[in-house]
């Protein structure tokens, strides 16, 4: 189902993520080869296309120019009990903080519809049909782990085949 979601794009990791992307589907990829899929959600769903105006863009570049970027690394691969591999930044505080001070200015939104309960900042990696826990350690593995650096979030719109980022927002803009 189409939707918007709040993401901070970890370019560190597009050449873990895309190249596995690319050999699943053309559909996953954004409509734009230069937009970012390596990412750790922030707030998902989001707003509809139709409600993301300038207000409510002010009001995310306002919200992202208080946020001091920062460094993390993404240490280990690990997997949610409903398949999905993903790899775990450290420190995940920052992503989880930004995660609730989100949902605290914007209650409609719920992390992941509010199905679930805790929020585990997570950076998703595509697993092949058959492909094991263990297979994607074994090729993800030696790359770990990888220094990044949050330095900005975007406005994403997913849509098969018509994803793409909607607004890039910079960290901390306020105190320049």
């Amino acid at each position: 189902m189409p939707h918007s979601l709040l993401m901070i794009p970890v370019p560190e990791a597009e050449s873990v993520v895309r190249p596995r992307l690319e050999r699943q589907s053309a559909e996953s990829l954004p409509s734009n080869p230069d937009d970012i899929v390596a990412q750790i959600t922030l707030l998902t769903p989001f707003a509809d296309l139709d409600a993301i105006d300038d207000g409510l863009r002010a009001e995310l570049r306002d919200f992202f120019a208080d946020v001091v970027p920062f460094p993390f690394l993404l240490t280990g691969l690990f997997q949610f009990p409903g398949g999905t591999a993903y790899l775990a930044p450290d420190p995940a505080t920052p992503f989880r903080a930004l995660t609730h001070e989100l949902f605290a200015c914007f209650p409609e939104f719920p992390p992941y519809g509010g199905e679930f309960e805790n929020v585990v900042p997570h950076l998703p990696i595509p697993m092949s049909d058959g492909e094991s826990i263990e297979q994607l350690r074994f090729e993800v593995g030696s790359r770990l782990p990888i220094s990044a650096h949050a330095q900005e979030a975007a406005l994403y719109w997913y849509e098969p085949g018509n994803s793409r980022i909607l607004e890039r927002f910079t960290f901390g803009t306020a105190a320049a």
